[in-house]
Protein backbone atom coordinates (compact mmCIF):
# COMPACT_ATOMS: atom_id res chain seq x y z
CA UNK A 1 0.00 0.00 0.00
CA UNK A 2 1.27 3.41 -0.86
CA UNK A 3 0.89 6.72 0.92
CA UNK A 4 -2.47 8.28 0.09
CA UNK A 5 -0.95 11.13 -1.90
CA UNK A 6 0.79 8.80 -4.32
CA UNK A 7 -0.66 7.92 -7.72
CA UNK A 8 -1.07 4.37 -8.98
CA UNK A 9 -0.31 4.16 -12.68
CA UNK A 10 -1.66 0.72 -13.49
CA UNK A 11 -1.15 -1.28 -16.67
CA UNK A 12 -4.36 -2.56 -18.17
CA UNK A 13 -5.45 -3.97 -21.49
CA UNK A 14 -8.65 -4.70 -23.30
CA UNK A 15 -9.45 -8.10 -24.80
CA UNK A 16 -8.56 -6.75 -28.24
CA UNK A 17 -5.07 -5.89 -27.01
CA UNK A 18 -4.40 -9.16 -25.23
CA UNK A 19 -1.68 -11.35 -26.76
CA UNK A 20 -2.61 -14.92 -27.64
CA UNK A 21 -0.45 -16.28 -24.85
CA UNK A 22 -2.48 -14.45 -22.16
CA UNK A 23 -6.13 -15.05 -23.12
CA UNK A 24 -7.07 -15.96 -19.56
CA UNK A 25 -6.39 -12.44 -18.27
CA UNK A 26 -8.33 -10.56 -20.96
CA UNK A 27 -11.67 -10.20 -19.11
CA UNK A 28 -10.08 -9.06 -15.86
CA UNK A 29 -7.84 -6.52 -17.57
CA UNK A 30 -10.66 -5.23 -19.73
CA UNK A 31 -12.63 -4.51 -16.55
CA UNK A 32 -9.60 -2.80 -15.01
CA UNK A 33 -9.11 -0.65 -18.11
CA UNK A 34 -12.76 0.39 -18.00
CA UNK A 35 -12.48 1.30 -14.32
CA UNK A 36 -9.48 3.54 -14.96
CA UNK A 37 -11.20 5.17 -17.91
CA UNK A 38 -14.25 5.88 -15.79
CA UNK A 39 -12.41 6.82 -12.56
CA UNK A 40 -8.83 7.87 -13.41
CA UNK A 41 -6.28 7.75 -10.62
CA UNK A 42 -4.67 11.06 -9.65
CA UNK A 43 -1.33 11.16 -11.44
CA UNK A 44 1.80 12.86 -10.13
CA UNK A 45 5.47 12.30 -9.43
CA UNK A 46 7.07 9.62 -7.25
CA UNK A 47 10.39 11.07 -6.00
CA UNK A 48 12.00 7.73 -5.13
CA UNK A 49 11.58 6.43 -8.70
CA UNK A 50 13.78 9.15 -10.21
CA UNK A 51 16.67 7.61 -12.18
CA UNK A 52 19.09 9.95 -10.37
CA UNK A 53 18.10 8.26 -7.09
CA UNK A 54 18.35 4.76 -8.58
CA UNK A 55 21.76 5.56 -10.09
CA UNK A 56 22.98 6.91 -6.75
CA UNK A 57 22.06 3.65 -5.01
CA UNK A 58 23.81 1.64 -7.71
CA UNK A 59 26.88 3.86 -7.28
CA UNK A 60 26.87 3.27 -3.51
CA UNK A 61 26.97 -0.46 -4.33
CA UNK A 62 30.07 0.07 -6.47
CA UNK A 63 28.27 -0.26 -9.81
CA UNK A 64 28.46 2.01 -12.88
CA UNK A 65 24.86 2.91 -13.78
CA UNK A 66 23.97 4.54 -17.12
CA UNK A 67 24.23 8.31 -17.45
CA UNK A 68 20.90 9.71 -16.29
CA UNK A 69 21.14 12.80 -18.51
CA UNK A 70 21.08 10.74 -21.71
CA UNK A 71 19.23 7.66 -20.47
CA UNK A 72 16.45 5.73 -22.18
CA UNK A 73 13.61 5.51 -19.65
CA UNK A 74 10.51 3.30 -19.75
CA UNK A 75 7.55 3.69 -17.41
CA UNK A 76 5.12 0.77 -17.31
CA UNK A 77 1.69 2.01 -16.30
CA UNK A 78 2.28 5.73 -16.70
CA UNK A 79 -1.40 6.75 -16.23
CA UNK A 80 -1.77 10.47 -17.09
CA UNK A 81 2.00 10.97 -17.14
CA UNK A 82 2.38 12.47 -13.68
CA UNK A 83 5.74 10.73 -13.24
CA UNK A 84 7.16 10.36 -16.75
CA UNK A 85 6.29 13.85 -18.05
CA UNK A 86 8.36 15.69 -15.38
CA UNK A 87 11.24 13.29 -16.04
CA UNK A 88 11.15 14.13 -19.75
CA UNK A 89 10.78 17.86 -19.02
CA UNK A 90 13.69 18.02 -16.56
CA UNK A 91 15.96 15.57 -18.48
CA UNK A 92 15.85 17.00 -22.02
CA UNK A 93 18.72 14.75 -23.17
CA UNK A 94 16.91 11.58 -22.09
CA UNK A 95 14.51 9.54 -24.24
CA UNK A 96 11.32 8.55 -22.44
CA UNK A 97 8.50 6.12 -23.19
CA UNK A 98 5.36 5.79 -21.09
CA UNK A 99 2.78 3.07 -21.65
CA UNK A 100 -0.66 2.49 -20.18
CA UNK A 101 -3.82 0.94 -21.54
CA UNK A 102 -6.25 3.40 -20.03
CA UNK A 103 -7.07 5.39 -23.14
CA UNK A 104 -8.51 8.26 -21.13
CA UNK A 105 -5.35 8.67 -19.08
CA UNK A 106 -3.02 8.38 -22.08
CA UNK A 107 -5.00 11.09 -23.87
CA UNK A 108 -4.64 13.33 -20.82
CA UNK A 109 -0.90 12.69 -20.76
CA UNK A 110 -0.53 13.37 -24.48
CA UNK A 111 -2.31 16.73 -24.20
CA UNK A 112 -0.01 17.84 -21.38
CA UNK A 113 3.12 16.62 -23.19
CA UNK A 114 2.08 18.39 -26.38
CA UNK A 115 1.47 21.62 -24.48
CA UNK A 116 5.02 21.38 -23.14
CA UNK A 117 6.48 20.59 -26.56
CA UNK A 118 8.31 17.51 -25.29
CA UNK A 119 10.06 15.95 -28.25
CA UNK A 120 11.86 13.36 -26.09
CA UNK A 121 8.71 11.64 -24.80
CA UNK A 122 6.43 9.08 -26.42
CA UNK A 123 3.17 8.02 -24.78
CA UNK A 124 1.36 4.89 -25.93
CA UNK A 125 -1.84 3.05 -25.12
CA UNK A 126 -0.08 -0.28 -25.00
CA UNK A 127 0.32 -3.48 -22.96
CA UNK A 128 3.58 -4.33 -21.24
CA UNK A 129 3.35 -7.69 -23.00
CA UNK A 130 3.80 -5.87 -26.32
CA UNK A 131 7.14 -4.29 -25.44
CA UNK A 132 9.77 -5.95 -27.62
CA UNK A 133 13.28 -5.73 -28.99
CA UNK A 134 12.35 -2.82 -31.26
CA UNK A 135 11.58 -0.71 -28.20
CA UNK A 136 14.70 -1.29 -26.13
CA UNK A 137 17.13 -1.44 -24.58
CA UNK A 138 16.18 0.81 -21.66
CA UNK A 139 18.57 2.13 -19.06
CA UNK A 140 15.87 2.66 -16.43
CA UNK A 141 12.51 0.91 -16.12
CA UNK A 142 9.90 2.25 -13.69
CA UNK A 143 6.86 0.20 -12.72
CA UNK A 144 5.17 1.90 -9.79
CA UNK A 145 1.85 0.68 -8.42
CA UNK A 146 1.23 -1.94 -11.09
CA UNK A 147 2.69 -5.29 -10.07
CA UNK A 148 0.28 -6.29 -7.29
CA UNK A 149 -2.82 -5.19 -9.19
CA UNK A 150 -2.57 -7.26 -12.37
CA UNK A 151 -2.96 -11.01 -13.04
CA UNK A 152 0.00 -13.36 -12.57
CA UNK A 153 0.68 -13.56 -16.31
CA UNK A 154 1.11 -9.79 -16.51
CA UNK A 155 3.29 -9.77 -13.37
CA UNK A 156 5.59 -12.22 -15.10
CA UNK A 157 5.54 -10.08 -18.25
CA UNK A 158 6.68 -7.06 -16.23
CA UNK A 159 9.67 -8.99 -14.89
CA UNK A 160 10.39 -10.42 -18.33
CA UNK A 161 10.49 -6.94 -19.91
CA UNK A 162 12.93 -5.84 -17.20
CA UNK A 163 15.11 -8.90 -17.80
CA UNK A 164 15.10 -8.71 -21.58
CA UNK A 165 14.92 -4.99 -22.28
CA UNK A 166 17.27 -3.54 -19.64
CA UNK A 167 20.68 -2.44 -20.84
CA UNK A 168 23.59 -4.37 -19.28
CA UNK A 169 24.05 -1.84 -16.46
CA UNK A 170 20.40 -0.76 -16.40
CA UNK A 171 18.23 -0.44 -13.31
CA UNK A 172 14.54 -1.24 -12.75
CA UNK A 173 12.25 -0.27 -9.89
CA UNK A 174 9.05 -2.17 -9.16
CA UNK A 175 6.67 -1.44 -6.30
CA UNK A 176 4.23 -3.91 -4.79
CA UNK A 177 2.12 -4.73 -1.75
CA UNK A 178 3.94 -6.91 0.76
CA UNK A 179 3.01 -9.79 2.99
CA UNK A 180 2.71 -10.52 5.85
CA UNK A 181 1.96 -6.88 6.71
CA UNK A 182 -0.78 -6.54 4.08
CA UNK A 183 -2.77 -9.30 5.79
CA UNK A 184 -4.18 -6.64 8.12
CA UNK A 185 -5.44 -4.58 5.19
CA UNK A 186 -6.94 -7.65 3.57
CA UNK A 187 -9.50 -7.71 6.38
CA UNK A 188 -10.90 -4.43 5.06
CA UNK A 189 -10.57 -5.35 1.38
CA UNK A 190 -12.37 -8.66 1.83
CA UNK A 191 -15.17 -6.96 3.76
CA UNK A 192 -15.62 -4.23 1.14
CA UNK A 193 -15.56 -6.69 -1.75
CA UNK A 194 -18.07 -9.00 -0.06
CA UNK A 195 -20.53 -6.13 0.31
CA UNK A 196 -19.99 -4.03 -2.82
CA UNK A 197 -18.36 -6.13 -5.56
CA UNK A 198 -21.67 -6.68 -7.37
CA UNK A 199 -22.34 -2.93 -7.82
CA UNK A 200 -21.46 -1.82 -11.35
CA UNK A 201 -21.47 1.95 -10.93
CA UNK A 202 -18.08 2.99 -9.45
CA UNK A 203 -19.42 5.91 -7.41
CA UNK A 204 -22.12 3.75 -5.85
CA UNK A 205 -19.65 0.95 -5.23
CA UNK A 206 -17.30 3.31 -3.39
CA UNK A 207 -20.12 4.86 -1.37
CA UNK A 208 -21.47 1.48 -0.31
CA UNK A 209 -17.99 0.17 0.56
CA UNK A 210 -17.32 3.23 2.71
CA UNK A 211 -20.71 2.90 4.43
CA UNK A 212 -20.15 -0.76 5.20
CA UNK A 213 -16.74 -0.22 6.80
CA UNK A 214 -18.14 2.61 8.89
CA UNK A 215 -21.02 0.33 9.89
CA UNK A 216 -18.64 -2.46 10.88
CA UNK A 217 -16.03 -0.51 12.80
CA UNK A 218 -18.26 0.15 15.83
CA UNK A 219 -19.95 -3.25 15.77
CA UNK A 220 -17.10 -5.73 15.48
CA UNK A 221 -15.78 -7.21 18.73
CA UNK A 222 -13.88 -4.47 20.51
CA UNK A 223 -11.14 -6.39 22.29
CA UNK A 224 -9.97 -8.62 19.45
CA UNK A 225 -7.17 -8.40 16.84
CA UNK A 226 -9.84 -8.54 14.12
CA UNK A 227 -11.71 -5.57 15.54
CA UNK A 228 -8.54 -3.56 16.11
CA UNK A 229 -7.33 -4.17 12.56
CA UNK A 230 -10.65 -3.21 11.02
CA UNK A 231 -10.99 -0.03 13.07
CA UNK A 232 -7.42 1.04 12.29
CA UNK A 233 -7.94 0.66 8.54
CA UNK A 234 -11.40 2.25 8.68
CA UNK A 235 -9.91 5.35 10.30
CA UNK A 236 -7.25 5.47 7.59
CA UNK A 237 -9.72 5.06 4.73
CA UNK A 238 -11.99 7.79 6.05
CA UNK A 239 -9.41 10.36 4.90
CA UNK A 240 -8.62 8.85 1.49
CA UNK A 241 -9.79 9.90 -1.96
CA UNK A 242 -12.48 7.90 -3.74
CA UNK A 243 -10.13 6.94 -6.57
CA UNK A 244 -7.69 5.50 -4.02
CA UNK A 245 -10.41 3.44 -2.32
CA UNK A 246 -11.66 2.07 -5.64
CA UNK A 247 -8.31 1.10 -7.12
CA UNK A 248 -6.57 -0.04 -3.95
CA UNK A 249 -9.35 -2.04 -2.29
CA UNK A 250 -12.13 -2.76 -4.78
CA UNK A 251 -10.37 -3.93 -7.92
CA UNK A 252 -10.61 -7.58 -8.95
CA UNK A 253 -6.84 -7.99 -8.68
CA UNK A 254 -4.83 -7.27 -5.56
CA UNK A 255 -2.15 -9.88 -5.00
CA UNK A 256 0.38 -9.00 -2.31
CA UNK A 257 3.45 -11.20 -2.06
CA UNK A 258 6.39 -11.67 0.23
CA UNK A 259 9.71 -10.10 -0.69
CA UNK A 260 11.06 -13.64 -0.97
CA UNK A 261 8.43 -14.56 -3.56
CA UNK A 262 9.11 -11.37 -5.50
CA UNK A 263 12.89 -11.77 -5.58
CA UNK A 264 12.79 -15.48 -6.45
CA UNK A 265 10.35 -14.71 -9.27
CA UNK A 266 12.73 -12.04 -10.58
CA UNK A 267 15.73 -14.35 -10.31
CA UNK A 268 13.91 -17.05 -12.28
CA UNK A 269 13.81 -14.68 -15.26
CA UNK A 270 17.44 -13.55 -15.02
CA UNK A 271 17.20 -10.55 -12.70
CA UNK A 272 18.97 -9.83 -9.43
CA UNK A 273 17.83 -7.89 -6.39
CA UNK A 274 19.87 -4.78 -5.56
CA UNK A 275 17.87 -3.26 -2.73
CA UNK A 276 15.22 -0.73 -1.78
CA UNK A 277 14.84 2.91 -2.75
CA UNK A 278 14.69 3.69 0.97
CA UNK A 279 18.15 2.31 1.56
CA UNK A 280 18.15 2.74 5.33
CA UNK A 281 15.32 0.22 5.72
CA UNK A 282 17.78 -2.52 4.65
CA UNK A 283 20.21 -1.80 7.47
CA UNK A 284 19.63 -4.00 10.51
CA UNK A 285 20.98 -1.36 12.89
CA UNK A 286 18.07 0.91 11.87
CA UNK A 287 15.94 -1.16 14.23
CA UNK A 288 18.23 -0.91 17.27
CA UNK A 289 21.39 -2.74 18.30
CA UNK A 290 19.63 -5.60 20.11
CA UNK A 291 17.19 -6.24 17.27
CA UNK A 292 19.99 -5.95 14.70
CA UNK A 293 21.93 -8.72 16.39
CA UNK A 294 18.88 -10.99 16.38
CA UNK A 295 18.07 -10.18 12.74
CA UNK A 296 21.61 -11.01 11.62
CA UNK A 297 21.59 -14.25 13.56
CA UNK A 298 18.17 -15.32 12.27
CA UNK A 299 19.09 -14.52 8.67
CA UNK A 300 22.65 -15.82 8.91
CA UNK A 301 23.46 -12.32 7.62
CA UNK A 302 22.14 -13.22 4.15
CA UNK A 303 20.44 -10.50 2.14
CA UNK A 304 17.07 -12.00 1.22
CA UNK A 305 16.36 -13.72 4.56
CA UNK A 306 17.31 -10.47 6.32
CA UNK A 307 14.82 -8.51 4.19
CA UNK A 308 12.13 -11.10 4.90
CA UNK A 309 12.70 -10.95 8.65
CA UNK A 310 12.62 -7.14 8.56
CA UNK A 311 9.18 -7.28 6.89
CA UNK A 312 7.94 -9.66 9.58
CA UNK A 313 9.37 -7.44 12.30
CA UNK A 314 8.01 -4.14 10.98
CA UNK A 315 4.73 -5.23 9.37
CA UNK A 316 5.73 -3.41 6.21
CA UNK A 317 2.92 -3.30 3.64
CA UNK A 318 4.63 -1.76 0.59
CA UNK A 319 8.03 -2.07 -1.10
CA UNK A 320 9.84 -0.24 -3.87
CA UNK A 321 12.48 -2.75 -4.94
CA UNK A 322 15.41 -2.19 -7.29
CA UNK A 323 16.43 -4.87 -9.79
CA UNK A 324 19.22 -5.28 -12.31
CA UNK A 325 20.37 -8.04 -14.61
CA UNK A 326 21.68 -10.97 -12.60
CA UNK A 327 25.29 -10.45 -13.69
CA UNK A 328 25.16 -6.78 -12.74
CA UNK A 329 23.54 -7.44 -9.36
CA UNK A 330 26.20 -10.07 -8.64
CA UNK A 331 28.89 -7.36 -8.85
CA UNK A 332 27.25 -5.23 -6.15
CA UNK A 333 29.53 -4.45 -3.22
CA UNK A 334 27.09 -4.44 -0.32
CA UNK A 335 29.55 -3.32 2.32
CA UNK A 336 28.94 0.39 1.78
CA UNK A 337 32.09 2.48 1.53
CA UNK A 338 31.47 5.99 2.94
CA UNK A 339 33.85 7.43 0.34
CA UNK A 340 31.45 6.48 -2.46
CA UNK A 341 29.37 9.37 -1.15
CA UNK A 342 31.93 11.67 -2.77
CA UNK A 343 30.35 10.86 -6.14
CA UNK A 344 26.88 11.95 -5.01
CA UNK A 345 24.92 15.15 -4.54
CA UNK A 346 23.25 15.32 -1.15
CA UNK A 347 20.61 17.44 0.54
CA UNK A 348 19.00 17.76 3.92
CA UNK A 349 17.18 20.28 6.04
CA UNK A 350 17.97 20.24 9.74
CA UNK A 351 17.10 22.26 12.79
CA UNK A 352 19.79 22.78 15.42
CA UNK A 353 18.46 22.16 18.91
CA UNK A 354 18.40 25.22 21.13
CA UNK A 355 20.31 23.43 23.91
CA UNK A 356 23.53 21.57 23.34
CA UNK A 357 23.41 17.83 23.74
CA UNK A 358 25.49 15.68 26.03
CA UNK A 359 29.06 16.92 26.50
CA UNK A 360 28.24 20.11 24.64
CA UNK A 361 27.55 18.35 21.34
CA UNK A 362 25.22 20.01 18.85
CA UNK A 363 22.03 18.12 18.04
CA UNK A 364 20.46 18.39 14.58
CA UNK A 365 16.90 17.23 13.95
CA UNK A 366 15.18 16.52 10.62
CA UNK A 367 11.48 17.00 9.92
CA UNK A 368 10.78 13.36 10.84
CA UNK A 369 12.20 13.89 14.32
CA UNK A 370 15.40 11.90 13.74
CA UNK A 371 18.55 13.38 15.23
CA UNK A 372 22.29 13.54 14.72
CA UNK A 373 24.51 14.55 17.62
CA UNK A 374 28.02 15.81 16.96
CA UNK A 375 30.82 17.43 18.89
CA UNK A 376 32.68 18.28 15.69
CA UNK A 377 32.76 21.93 14.66
CA UNK A 378 33.30 20.85 11.06
CA UNK A 379 30.23 18.62 11.05
CA UNK A 380 28.16 21.45 12.49
CA UNK A 381 29.34 23.74 9.69
CA UNK A 382 28.48 21.08 7.09
CA UNK A 383 25.01 20.55 8.54
CA UNK A 384 24.37 24.29 8.54
CA UNK A 385 25.51 24.53 4.92
CA UNK A 386 23.22 21.71 3.78
CA UNK A 387 20.27 23.36 5.49
CA UNK A 388 21.10 26.74 3.96
CA UNK A 389 21.34 25.25 0.46
CA UNK A 390 18.16 23.19 0.73
CA UNK A 391 16.22 22.39 -1.45
CA UNK A 392 19.31 22.47 -3.68
CA UNK A 393 21.99 19.82 -3.32
CA UNK A 394 25.62 20.09 -2.32
CA UNK A 395 28.46 17.64 -2.90
CA UNK A 396 30.19 15.75 -0.13
CA UNK A 397 33.45 17.25 -1.39
CA UNK A 398 32.09 20.77 -0.82
CA UNK A 399 31.01 19.85 2.69
CA UNK A 400 34.36 18.38 3.65
CA UNK A 401 36.20 21.33 2.14
CA UNK A 402 34.23 23.92 4.07
CA UNK A 403 34.54 21.89 7.27
CA UNK A 404 38.31 21.80 7.09
CA UNK A 405 38.87 25.32 5.82
CA UNK A 406 39.20 27.03 9.22
CA UNK A 407 40.55 24.09 11.20
CA UNK A 408 44.09 23.51 12.39
CA UNK A 409 43.46 19.81 11.72
CA UNK A 410 41.53 19.82 8.43
CA UNK A 411 41.98 16.11 7.73
CA UNK A 412 40.30 15.20 11.01
CA UNK A 413 37.37 17.53 10.33
CA UNK A 414 36.96 16.17 6.80
CA UNK A 415 36.93 12.61 8.13
CA UNK A 416 34.33 13.59 10.72
CA UNK A 417 32.08 15.04 8.00
CA UNK A 418 32.32 11.87 5.90
CA UNK A 419 31.44 9.80 8.96
CA UNK A 420 28.47 12.08 9.72
CA UNK A 421 27.19 11.82 6.14
CA UNK A 422 27.42 8.05 6.36
CA UNK A 423 25.45 8.07 9.62
CA UNK A 424 22.83 10.36 8.05
CA UNK A 425 22.54 7.99 5.09
CA UNK A 426 22.12 4.96 7.32
CA UNK A 427 19.46 6.75 9.37
CA UNK A 428 17.42 7.82 6.31
CA UNK A 429 18.11 11.49 7.07
CA UNK A 430 19.99 12.25 3.85
CA UNK A 431 18.54 12.83 0.39
CA UNK A 432 21.01 11.72 -2.26
CA UNK A 433 21.22 11.48 -6.04
CA UNK A 434 23.80 11.14 -8.79
CA UNK A 435 23.02 14.51 -10.40
CA UNK A 436 22.77 17.96 -8.80
CA UNK A 437 19.62 19.90 -8.08
CA UNK A 438 20.21 23.59 -8.77
CA UNK A 439 17.55 26.03 -7.65
CA UNK A 440 16.92 29.59 -8.76
CA UNK A 441 16.91 32.35 -6.17
CA UNK A 442 13.80 34.31 -5.27
CA UNK A 443 15.91 37.45 -5.25
CA UNK A 444 17.01 37.13 -8.88
CA UNK A 445 16.45 40.30 -10.90
CA UNK A 446 14.38 38.42 -13.49
CA UNK A 447 13.28 35.17 -11.82
CA UNK A 448 12.40 32.21 -13.99
CA UNK A 449 10.18 29.28 -13.05
CA UNK A 450 10.53 25.90 -14.72
CA UNK A 451 8.65 25.53 -18.02
CA UNK A 452 6.72 22.64 -16.45
CA UNK A 453 5.49 24.75 -13.54
CA UNK A 454 4.63 27.68 -15.84
CA UNK A 455 2.64 25.43 -18.15
CA UNK A 456 0.79 23.62 -15.38
CA UNK A 457 -0.17 26.89 -13.71
CA UNK A 458 -1.35 28.37 -17.00
CA UNK A 459 -3.64 25.35 -17.46
CA UNK A 460 -5.18 25.81 -14.03
CA UNK A 461 -3.63 22.62 -12.63
CA UNK A 462 -3.90 22.01 -8.91
CA UNK A 463 -0.30 20.79 -8.68
CA UNK A 464 2.99 20.55 -10.54
CA UNK A 465 6.35 18.83 -10.03
CA UNK A 466 9.49 20.40 -8.61
CA UNK A 467 13.10 20.10 -9.70
CA UNK A 468 13.39 17.58 -6.85
CA UNK A 469 10.71 15.47 -8.58
CA UNK A 470 8.25 16.16 -5.77
CA UNK A 471 4.57 17.07 -6.18
CA UNK A 472 3.88 20.71 -5.29
CA UNK A 473 0.42 22.21 -4.85
CA UNK A 474 -0.23 25.42 -6.80
CA UNK A 475 -2.01 28.02 -4.69
CA UNK A 476 -3.97 30.95 -6.07
CA UNK A 477 -1.08 33.42 -5.97
CA UNK A 478 1.33 30.96 -7.63
CA UNK A 479 -1.23 30.20 -10.33
CA UNK A 480 -1.24 33.88 -11.29
CA UNK A 481 2.48 34.49 -10.96
CA UNK A 482 4.06 31.33 -12.36
CA UNK A 483 3.07 31.93 -16.03
CA UNK A 484 4.76 35.36 -15.81
CA UNK A 485 8.09 33.97 -14.58
CA UNK A 486 9.76 33.36 -17.93
CA UNK A 487 12.96 35.22 -17.04
CA UNK A 488 12.14 38.37 -19.02
CA UNK A 489 10.42 40.45 -16.32
CA UNK A 490 11.89 42.45 -13.47
CA UNK A 491 9.86 43.35 -10.39
CA UNK A 492 8.11 46.33 -11.98
CA UNK A 493 7.11 44.30 -15.03
CA UNK A 494 5.93 41.45 -12.79
CA UNK A 495 3.93 43.89 -10.70
CA UNK A 496 2.21 45.41 -13.70
CA UNK A 497 1.49 42.03 -15.30
CA UNK A 498 0.13 40.64 -12.04
CA UNK A 499 -2.21 43.61 -11.54
CA UNK A 500 -3.40 43.27 -15.11
CA UNK A 501 -4.07 39.56 -14.62
CA UNK A 502 -6.03 40.30 -11.45
CA UNK A 503 -8.09 42.96 -13.22
CA UNK A 504 -8.83 40.62 -16.13
CA UNK A 505 -10.06 38.01 -13.66
CA UNK A 506 -12.20 40.58 -11.85
CA UNK A 507 -10.16 40.03 -8.65
CA UNK A 508 -8.64 42.58 -6.31
CA UNK A 509 -5.76 42.48 -3.88
CA UNK A 510 -6.89 42.48 -0.30
CA UNK A 511 -5.34 43.41 3.02
CA UNK A 512 -7.05 42.52 6.29
CA UNK A 513 -10.10 41.39 4.35
CA UNK A 514 -10.51 44.70 2.53
CA UNK A 515 -9.78 45.50 -1.12
CA UNK A 516 -6.60 47.56 -1.46
CA UNK A 517 -7.49 51.05 -2.74
CA UNK A 518 -5.23 53.56 -4.46
CA UNK A 519 -2.59 52.96 -7.12
CA UNK A 520 0.41 53.31 -4.78
CA UNK A 521 -1.15 50.92 -2.28
CA UNK A 522 -1.96 48.38 -5.00
CA UNK A 523 1.60 48.58 -6.32
CA UNK A 524 3.00 47.99 -2.82
CA UNK A 525 0.60 45.12 -2.13
CA UNK A 526 1.41 43.49 -5.47
CA UNK A 527 5.14 43.65 -4.78
CA UNK A 528 4.61 42.15 -1.32
CA UNK A 529 2.65 39.29 -2.85
CA UNK A 530 5.30 38.76 -5.51
CA UNK A 531 8.11 38.57 -2.95
CA UNK A 532 6.30 36.16 -0.65
CA UNK A 533 5.27 33.95 -3.57
CA UNK A 534 8.79 33.91 -5.01
CA UNK A 535 10.18 32.80 -1.64
CA UNK A 536 7.65 29.98 -1.59
CA UNK A 537 8.54 28.95 -5.15
CA UNK A 538 12.23 28.90 -4.26
CA UNK A 539 11.54 26.77 -1.18
CA UNK A 540 9.56 24.26 -3.24
CA UNK A 541 12.20 24.07 -6.01
CA UNK A 542 10.08 25.57 -8.80
CA UNK A 543 12.58 28.29 -9.79
CA UNK A 544 15.35 27.59 -12.29
CA UNK A 545 18.92 28.69 -11.68
CA UNK A 546 20.11 31.29 -14.17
Amino acid sequence: MRCHEETRARTAMTSADTPANLPEVAPALARTAAQYDEVPYQSHAFPLTHPARLAAIATLFGLAPPDVATARILEIGCAAGGNIIPLAAHLPGATCLGIDLSGVQIEQAQRRAQGLGLGNLELRRQSVTEIGAADGPFDYVICHGVYSWVPSGVREAILRVCAERLSDDGIAIISYNVMPGWHMKRVVRDSMVAHAAHIADPSQKIAQARWFIEFLKDRVPQQTPYGAALRTEAAFLANQRDDYVLHEFLEDENSPCTVTEFVLGAEKLGLGYLGETELHTMIAETYGAEVAGALRQLSDNRLLPLEQYIDILTGRTFRQSILAKAATAARAQRALDPHRLLALHVAGRFTAEADAGQDGARVFRDNAGRTLSTGSTGVGIAMDLMSARYPATVTAAELTAVAGRWSSAPAAQEAAVMDALYRLLNAGMLDFRITPVRIGAAGAERPRATPLARHDASQGAAATTSLRHEPVLIDAASRLLLPLLDGTRDRVALRDALLQALASAGTHLQRDGQAVAGEAERHAAALELIESTLRSLEATALLEAS
